[in-house]
C-alpha cells in the first residue's frame, strides 16, 4: 500500500501538472475569443473608409477603441498593416514604427485568422506560453479587412499574469474534484487489498490445519503399527528366542552340542532381531513433542544410532517457544534422515545440528558414509522416498529440504524452515520450486 500510495502521489502529481498546463492554454485561447469578438463586432465597424494614416488619428475611430475595446485586462491596442507600420495605436509613442511580423501574424493578417504571441523582455516569442509571468505580456492579434480593403492586424496587448490568474482560478476549481477522485480511487484500493490480505491469511491457516491433521493422522497410523508390532510379533519372537534357548539347553545335556550350538545361536539371533524391531519402535513411535522438548526427542532418536556403535554429535540450539507443527517438521526430517543413515550410509560417524536465528530454523544431518550419486539414481529407485514427501509438506510452510552426496563422500541434508511461515531469505524461488526434486 506504501508503495501504490507513492505511485498515486507520483500519477497525482503529473496530471495536476498537465492539467495546470491546460488550464493555462485554455486561458490564452479565452483571450483568443474576447480578441476576436472585439476585432469583429468593434474595431472592424468603427474602421473609417480611408486608409489609416498614422500621422492622422481618426477621433471617432480612437474614442470607440478607447470606450468599449480598452478595459480591463486589456491594456493596449494596435492595429499593424501588412508591412508592420503600426498605423494605430492608443499608445502614441508607438504609432508610426516599423515592427517586423511572423509567419503566423502575416498568415493571421492575409486569411482573417487569430493568433497570440508571448512578449518578454526580448521581443515576441513564437512560443505561446512563457515559463516566467513577470513582466511578460500576451498579444492576441486577428485580421480584419478595412472598408478601403486594407489587410490589417489588430491586436490587444494584456499583462500574461492575468492570464496565469485566469488560468489558476480554473486550476484551482477544478482541483478539488481531481483530488476527491483520486482519494476515492485508493480508498477503494485499500478495501481491496484488505480483502485480498484477509483471503490470503485465510488460505495461509487453512493450509496450516491440512498440514497439522495430516501430521496427525500420520502419528495415530505410526502409533497403531508400533503398538502391533511390540504386542504382536515382538512378543512372540521374544518368546519363541527362549523358549529356543531351554531347547539348546536340553538337547546339550542329551549330548548332542552340535545340534544345540546351533539352537543357541538361532536363538541368539532371534533376540538380535527383536532388539532391532524395539529399536524401530522407538523411532516409529511418535513422541510428545511439545511437551518433552525438541532436544530431548532429538536425544531419544539419536540413541539409536549409539546402539549400532555409530559416533553421535548432537547440538540443538532452539528456544522452547516453537510451534507444534515446526517442531513436528523438524523431528520427522532429522528421523527420516537418521533412518537413511542405518539402512544405506554403512557411516560411522553423524553430526546433527539444529540452530535458530532471526525467525529461522535450520537442522543440518551429516554423515561420512559411502554417499550416493543423486543425479543418476532416483530416490524412489533407491527405496528412499521419505525425505522427498517431506519435502513437500516442508515447501507449503514456507521452508526448504535439500539432500546434498557424492559417492564416497557422504550425505548432507539441509531443513530451512520458518517459524511464522516467512519466505526464505537465502533460497531463490527457483531453487523452493525445485525442493520436492532432492538430490
Amino acid at each position: 500500500m506504501l508503495v501504490a500510495l507513492g505511485a498515486f502521489v507520483l500519477c497525482g502529481v503529473g496530471l495536476a501538472l498537465a492539467q495546470r498546463h491546460a488550464a493555462l492554454e485554455e486561458a490564452v485561447r479565452d483571450a483568443e475569443v474576447t480578441t476576436t469578438l472585439l476585432a469583429s463586432r468593434v474595431v472592424q465597424p468603427a474602421l473609417p473608409r480611408t486608409p489609416l494614416d498614422p500621422a492622422e488619428v481618426d477621433p471617432a475611430f480612437d474614442q470607440v477603441v478607447r470606450e468599449r475595446v480598452l478595459a480591463a485586462p486589456i491594456t493596449q491596442v494596435r492595429v499593424l498593416d501588412e508591412d508592420g507600420l503600426v498605423v494605430y495605436a492608443t499608445d502614441s509613442s508607438v504609432v508610426g514604427q516599423q515592427e517586423p511580423l511572423t509567419p503566423a501574424q502575416l498568415d493571421a493578417l492575409r486569411n482573417g485568422t487569430t493568433v497570440a504571441t508571448a512578449v518578454g523582455d526580448e521581443g515576441p516569442d513564437p512560443t505561446r506560453l512563457l515559463g516566467d509571468r513577470e513582466g511578460q505580456s500576451l498579444d492576441v492579434g486577428v485580421g480584419v479587412r478595412s472598408p478601403s480593403d486594407q489587410a490589417l492586424l489588430v491586436q490587444t496587448r494584456q499583462p500574461y499574469e492575468a492570464v496565469w490568474l485566469t488560468s489558476r482560478t480554473v486550476w484551482l476549481s477544478l482541483l478539488p474534484s481531481f483530488v476527491l477522485a483520486l482519494t476515492l480511487l485508493y480508498l477503494a484500493k485499500i478495501g481491496f487489498a484488505y480483502r485480498l490480505t484477509r483471503s490470503l491469511y485465510g488460505v495461509q491457516a487453512e493450509r496450516e490445519q491440512l498440514l497439522v491433521t495430516a501430521l496427525a493422522a500420520a502419528d495415530r497410523e505410526r502409533t497403531l503399527i508400533a503398538s502391533d508390532l511390540h504386542d504382536g510379533v515382538v512378543q512372540g519372537l521374544a518368546g519363541a528366542s527362549w523358549t529356543l534357548t531351554d531347547v539348546a539347553n536340553r538337547t546339550r545335556s542329551g549330548g548332542q552340542p552340535e545340534v544345540a550350538d546351533t539352537i543357541a545361536e538361532t536363538a541368539r539371533s532371534l533376540r538380535q532381531w527383536v532388539r532391532e524391531l524395539r529399536s524401530l519402535i522407538v523411532t516409529v513411535t511418535p513422541p510428545a513433542l511439545h511437551s518433552e522438548g525438541l532436544r530431548a526427542t532429538l536425544t531419544d532418536l539419536t540413541a539409536t544410532l549409539d546402539a549400532r556403535e555409530i559416533t553421535v554429535e548432537l547440538d540443538v540450539q532452539v528456544s522452547d517457544t516453537l510451534s507444534e507443527t515446526t517442531e513436528s517438521l523438524v523431528y520427522r526430517v532429522a528421523q527420516e534422515a537418521i533412518r537413511n543413515v542405518i539402512r544405506h550410509a554403512h557411516a560411522s560417524r553423524v553430526q546433527l545440528l539444529v540452530t535458530q536465528d532471526d525467525g529461522w530454523l535450520r537442522l543440518t544431518l551429516t554423515d561420512d558414509g559411502q554417499g550416493f550419486d543423486a543425479t543418476a539414481v532416483s530416490a524412489r529407485r533407491r527405496g528412499s522416498v521419505g525425505l522427498t514427501l517431506l519435502a513437500a509438506l516442508v515447501q507449503q510452510r514456507g521452508g526448504t529440504l535439500r539432500v546434498e552426496s557424492a559417492v564416497g563422500d557422504g550425505t548432507t541434508v539441509t531443513l530451512v524452515l520458518p517459524e511464522q511461515g516467512a519466505p526464505d531469505p537465502d533460497v531463490t524461488g527457483g531453487e523452493r520450486a525445485r525442493a520436492g526434486a532432492l538430490r
